[in-house]
Protein backbone atom coordinates (compact mmCIF):
# COMPACT_ATOMS: atom_id res chain seq x y z
CA UNK A 1 0.00 0.00 0.00
CA UNK A 2 1.07 3.53 -0.76
CA UNK A 3 0.30 5.92 2.09
CA UNK A 4 -0.31 9.56 1.30
CA UNK A 5 -2.02 12.72 2.47
CA UNK A 6 -4.82 14.53 0.66
CA UNK A 7 -5.87 17.03 3.34
CA UNK A 8 -7.33 18.63 5.37
CA UNK A 9 -4.99 21.66 5.63
CA UNK A 10 -5.45 23.46 8.96
CA UNK A 11 -3.78 26.85 9.17
CA UNK A 12 -1.15 25.46 11.54
CA UNK A 13 0.20 23.31 8.70
CA UNK A 14 1.13 26.49 6.83
CA UNK A 15 0.24 25.19 3.38
CA UNK A 16 -2.51 27.60 2.43
CA UNK A 17 -0.40 30.59 3.43
CA UNK A 18 2.66 29.49 1.45
CA UNK A 19 3.88 31.42 -1.55
CA UNK A 20 3.43 28.29 -3.66
CA UNK A 21 0.79 25.99 -2.09
CA UNK A 22 1.53 23.18 -4.57
CA UNK A 23 5.18 22.95 -3.51
CA UNK A 24 4.21 23.46 0.13
CA UNK A 25 1.91 20.43 -0.07
CA UNK A 26 4.74 18.29 -1.43
CA UNK A 27 7.14 19.51 1.24
CA UNK A 28 4.54 18.67 3.88
CA UNK A 29 4.28 15.11 2.51
CA UNK A 30 8.03 14.69 2.68
CA UNK A 31 8.37 16.25 6.13
CA UNK A 32 5.69 14.06 7.67
CA UNK A 33 6.43 10.65 6.24
CA UNK A 34 4.04 10.37 3.28
CA UNK A 35 4.93 9.16 -0.20
CA UNK A 36 1.86 10.28 -2.12
CA UNK A 37 -0.55 13.17 -2.49
CA UNK A 38 -2.83 14.85 -4.97
CA UNK A 39 -1.96 17.30 -7.71
CA UNK A 40 -3.62 19.07 -10.60
CA UNK A 41 -1.84 18.64 -13.92
CA UNK A 42 -2.41 22.33 -14.61
CA UNK A 43 -0.06 23.08 -11.71
CA UNK A 44 2.75 21.85 -13.97
CA UNK A 45 2.12 24.55 -16.58
CA UNK A 46 4.67 26.77 -14.83
CA UNK A 47 8.14 25.57 -15.92
CA UNK A 48 9.92 26.53 -12.68
CA UNK A 49 7.34 24.75 -10.54
CA UNK A 50 7.42 21.73 -12.84
CA UNK A 51 11.19 21.46 -12.48
CA UNK A 52 10.95 21.65 -8.70
CA UNK A 53 8.18 19.06 -8.60
CA UNK A 54 10.36 16.76 -10.71
CA UNK A 55 13.24 17.18 -8.24
CA UNK A 56 11.09 16.47 -5.18
CA UNK A 57 9.41 13.44 -6.74
CA UNK A 58 12.72 11.90 -7.80
CA UNK A 59 14.60 12.69 -4.59
CA UNK A 60 11.89 11.44 -2.22
CA UNK A 61 10.33 8.68 -4.34
CA UNK A 62 6.89 10.29 -4.41
CA UNK A 63 3.86 9.04 -6.35
CA UNK A 64 1.38 11.82 -7.14
CA UNK A 65 -2.28 11.38 -8.04
CA UNK A 66 -3.87 13.77 -10.58
CA UNK A 67 -7.43 14.77 -9.76
CA UNK A 68 -9.73 15.22 -12.70
CA UNK A 69 -12.98 17.04 -13.33
CA UNK A 70 -14.87 16.71 -16.61
CA UNK A 71 -17.83 18.56 -18.14
CA UNK A 72 -19.71 15.25 -18.48
CA UNK A 73 -23.09 16.89 -17.83
CA UNK A 74 -23.05 19.07 -20.96
CA UNK A 75 -25.08 18.13 -24.00
CA UNK A 76 -22.40 19.10 -26.53
CA UNK A 77 -20.10 16.08 -27.08
CA UNK A 78 -17.32 18.24 -28.52
CA UNK A 79 -16.89 20.00 -25.17
CA UNK A 80 -16.44 16.71 -23.34
CA UNK A 81 -14.19 15.24 -26.03
CA UNK A 82 -11.93 18.29 -25.98
CA UNK A 83 -11.60 18.23 -22.19
CA UNK A 84 -10.92 14.47 -22.19
CA UNK A 85 -8.26 14.76 -24.88
CA UNK A 86 -6.62 17.69 -23.10
CA UNK A 87 -6.39 15.75 -19.83
CA UNK A 88 -5.11 12.56 -21.47
CA UNK A 89 -2.45 14.49 -23.39
CA UNK A 90 -1.24 16.11 -20.15
CA UNK A 91 -1.35 12.78 -18.30
CA UNK A 92 0.75 11.09 -20.97
CA UNK A 93 3.20 13.99 -20.88
CA UNK A 94 3.62 14.11 -17.10
CA UNK A 95 2.86 10.61 -15.79
CA UNK A 96 6.52 9.59 -15.61
CA UNK A 97 7.55 12.86 -14.00
CA UNK A 98 4.87 12.42 -11.31
CA UNK A 99 5.16 8.60 -11.15
CA UNK A 100 1.37 8.52 -11.31
CA UNK A 101 -0.14 5.40 -9.67
CA UNK A 102 -3.84 6.19 -10.32
CA UNK A 103 -6.12 9.01 -11.45
CA UNK A 104 -8.96 10.21 -9.19
CA UNK A 105 -12.25 11.60 -10.50
CA UNK A 106 -15.21 13.34 -8.82
CA UNK A 107 -18.54 13.75 -10.57
CA UNK A 108 -18.94 17.30 -9.33
CA UNK A 109 -22.00 19.30 -8.37
CA UNK A 110 -24.64 16.56 -8.64
CA UNK A 111 -26.17 13.90 -6.41
CA UNK A 112 -28.36 10.84 -6.71
CA UNK A 113 -31.45 12.55 -5.25
CA UNK A 114 -31.85 15.26 -7.90
CA UNK A 115 -35.36 15.35 -9.34
CA UNK A 116 -34.49 17.31 -12.48
CA UNK A 117 -31.56 15.03 -13.36
CA UNK A 118 -32.62 11.48 -12.41
CA UNK A 119 -30.04 9.00 -11.17
CA UNK A 120 -30.49 6.65 -14.12
CA UNK A 121 -29.78 9.49 -16.53
CA UNK A 122 -26.75 10.58 -14.50
CA UNK A 123 -25.26 7.07 -14.56
CA UNK A 124 -25.92 6.74 -18.29
CA UNK A 125 -24.17 10.03 -18.95
CA UNK A 126 -21.27 9.15 -16.66
CA UNK A 127 -20.85 5.74 -18.30
CA UNK A 128 -20.62 7.36 -21.72
CA UNK A 129 -18.09 9.94 -20.54
CA UNK A 130 -15.89 7.61 -18.50
CA UNK A 131 -15.72 4.60 -20.82
CA UNK A 132 -13.07 6.05 -23.19
CA UNK A 133 -11.29 7.85 -20.35
CA UNK A 134 -10.98 4.73 -18.17
CA UNK A 135 -9.67 2.73 -21.13
CA UNK A 136 -6.98 5.30 -21.93
CA UNK A 137 -5.94 5.73 -18.29
CA UNK A 138 -5.58 1.95 -18.01
CA UNK A 139 -3.49 1.86 -21.19
CA UNK A 140 -1.19 4.50 -19.68
CA UNK A 141 -0.81 2.43 -16.51
CA UNK A 142 -2.77 4.88 -14.35
CA UNK A 143 -6.14 3.28 -13.45
CA UNK A 144 -9.07 5.65 -13.04
CA UNK A 145 -11.07 5.70 -9.78
CA UNK A 146 -14.31 7.58 -9.15
CA UNK A 147 -14.83 8.95 -5.64
CA UNK A 148 -18.02 8.72 -3.60
CA UNK A 149 -17.94 12.47 -3.01
CA UNK A 150 -21.17 13.03 -1.03
CA UNK A 151 -23.08 12.39 -4.24
CA UNK A 152 -23.65 8.67 -4.86
CA UNK A 153 -24.11 5.53 -2.84
CA UNK A 154 -21.19 3.15 -3.17
CA UNK A 155 -23.66 0.72 -4.77
CA UNK A 156 -24.26 3.31 -7.53
CA UNK A 157 -20.53 3.41 -8.25
CA UNK A 158 -20.30 -0.39 -8.23
CA UNK A 159 -23.02 -0.44 -10.88
CA UNK A 160 -21.04 2.13 -12.86
CA UNK A 161 -17.86 0.03 -12.58
CA UNK A 162 -19.76 -2.97 -13.91
CA UNK A 163 -20.77 -0.91 -16.95
CA UNK A 164 -17.42 0.81 -17.59
CA UNK A 165 -14.42 -1.46 -18.26
CA UNK A 166 -11.31 -0.57 -16.23
CA UNK A 167 -13.14 1.92 -13.99
CA UNK A 168 -12.38 1.62 -10.28
CA UNK A 169 -13.55 3.26 -7.07
CA UNK A 170 -11.64 5.84 -5.06
CA UNK A 171 -13.34 5.06 -1.75
CA UNK A 172 -13.86 7.89 0.73
CA UNK A 173 -14.48 6.05 3.98
CA UNK A 174 -16.03 9.03 5.74
CA UNK A 175 -18.33 10.33 3.00
CA UNK A 176 -20.57 7.31 3.46
CA UNK A 177 -22.04 8.90 6.59
CA UNK A 178 -23.14 12.01 4.70
CA UNK A 179 -25.54 9.95 2.57
CA UNK A 180 -26.71 7.66 5.35
CA UNK A 181 -24.59 4.66 4.38
CA UNK A 182 -22.85 2.32 6.80
CA UNK A 183 -19.12 2.65 6.03
CA UNK A 184 -18.04 -0.97 6.61
CA UNK A 185 -20.78 -2.63 4.50
CA UNK A 186 -20.19 0.00 1.81
CA UNK A 187 -16.48 -0.82 1.84
CA UNK A 188 -17.27 -4.52 1.53
CA UNK A 189 -19.29 -3.80 -1.59
CA UNK A 190 -16.67 -1.48 -3.05
CA UNK A 191 -13.59 -3.57 -2.16
CA UNK A 192 -13.27 -5.56 -5.41
CA UNK A 193 -13.15 -2.30 -7.38
CA UNK A 194 -11.12 -0.02 -5.08
CA UNK A 195 -7.94 1.50 -6.51
CA UNK A 196 -7.42 4.01 -3.70
CA UNK A 197 -9.01 5.70 -0.73
CA UNK A 198 -9.54 8.84 1.18
CA UNK A 199 -8.80 7.15 4.51
CA UNK A 200 -10.89 9.29 6.83
CA UNK A 201 -12.57 8.98 10.22
CA UNK A 202 -15.47 10.80 11.85
CA UNK A 203 -17.41 10.95 15.05
CA UNK A 204 -21.17 11.06 14.44
CA UNK A 205 -24.32 11.53 16.42
CA UNK A 206 -27.98 12.01 15.49
CA UNK A 207 -30.08 14.91 16.71
CA UNK A 208 -33.62 13.58 16.75
CA UNK A 209 -35.46 16.86 17.54
CA UNK A 210 -34.01 18.55 14.43
CA UNK A 211 -33.86 15.42 12.23
CA UNK A 212 -30.17 16.07 11.54
CA UNK A 213 -27.05 13.93 11.67
CA UNK A 214 -23.87 15.57 12.92
CA UNK A 215 -20.50 14.51 11.51
CA UNK A 216 -17.36 15.83 13.17
CA UNK A 217 -13.60 15.31 12.83
CA UNK A 218 -11.66 12.50 14.44
CA UNK A 219 -8.14 11.16 14.67
CA UNK A 220 -7.81 8.18 12.34
CA UNK A 221 -8.97 5.06 14.17
CA UNK A 222 -10.76 6.92 16.96
CA UNK A 223 -14.10 7.56 15.27
CA UNK A 224 -17.16 5.62 14.18
CA UNK A 225 -16.13 4.77 10.59
CA UNK A 226 -14.48 1.45 11.43
CA UNK A 227 -11.17 2.08 9.67
CA UNK A 228 -9.41 -0.99 11.08
CA UNK A 229 -12.21 -3.24 9.81
CA UNK A 230 -12.29 -1.49 6.42
CA UNK A 231 -8.54 -1.95 6.13
CA UNK A 232 -8.92 -5.68 6.80
CA UNK A 233 -11.71 -5.89 4.22
CA UNK A 234 -9.49 -4.29 1.59
CA UNK A 235 -6.65 -6.68 2.41
CA UNK A 236 -8.93 -9.70 2.16
CA UNK A 237 -11.12 -8.80 -0.83
CA UNK A 238 -9.29 -6.34 -3.08
CA UNK A 239 -7.51 -8.11 -5.96
CA UNK A 240 -4.29 -6.07 -5.55
CA UNK A 241 -4.11 -4.59 -2.04
CA UNK A 242 -0.38 -3.98 -2.35
CA UNK A 243 -1.12 -1.41 -5.07
CA UNK A 244 -3.80 0.53 -3.21
CA UNK A 245 -3.21 4.27 -2.82
CA UNK A 246 -4.22 5.20 0.74
CA UNK A 247 -4.55 8.96 1.04
CA UNK A 248 -5.48 10.28 4.45
CA UNK A 249 -8.10 12.96 4.83
CA UNK A 250 -7.50 14.02 8.40
CA UNK A 251 -10.17 16.25 9.95
CA UNK A 252 -8.66 17.15 13.34
CA UNK A 253 -11.06 17.50 16.27
CA UNK A 254 -11.79 21.16 17.00
CA UNK A 255 -10.15 21.00 20.43
CA UNK A 256 -6.96 19.25 19.29
CA UNK A 257 -3.68 20.51 17.89
CA UNK A 258 -3.59 19.30 14.26
CA UNK A 259 0.00 18.10 14.65
CA UNK A 260 -1.03 15.98 17.61
CA UNK A 261 -3.88 14.57 15.52
CA UNK A 262 -1.36 13.78 12.79
CA UNK A 263 0.95 11.97 15.21
CA UNK A 264 -1.85 9.94 16.79
CA UNK A 265 -3.18 9.03 13.35
CA UNK A 266 0.25 7.72 12.35
CA UNK A 267 0.29 5.63 15.51
CA UNK A 268 -3.00 4.06 14.47
CA UNK A 269 -1.89 3.44 10.90
CA UNK A 270 1.40 1.88 12.01
CA UNK A 271 -0.61 -0.48 14.24
CA UNK A 272 -2.45 -1.95 11.26
CA UNK A 273 -1.21 -5.39 10.08
CA UNK A 274 1.54 -5.02 7.51
CA UNK A 275 2.00 -1.27 8.05
CA UNK A 276 5.52 -0.87 9.38
CA UNK A 277 6.21 2.63 8.08
CA UNK A 278 8.12 4.98 10.32
CA UNK A 279 7.28 8.58 11.08
CA UNK A 280 9.09 11.25 13.00
CA UNK A 281 7.54 14.58 13.87
CA UNK A 282 9.47 17.51 12.40
CA UNK A 283 7.04 20.24 13.36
Amino acid sequence: MLWGYAGIWPGQFGVGQAQDPCLARLEFLIQHGFRSGGISLTELDDPARRDRVRELVAEHDLRLVPHLGLPWQVEEPDVLDTATDRFLTALDKHRDLLRVPIVAFCAGHVHRFMTDFPLEEQLDRLAGALTPLAAECQALGCPLGIENHVDYYVSDLVELCQRVPHLGIFLDTGNCFALGEKPVPAACEAAPYVVGTHFKDHLVYPDEPTLTFHVTGAVLGSGHVGLAEIYQVLLAVNPAPERLVMHWELVPPMDMDPFDALAESWSFVRSLPGCDGSWESRR
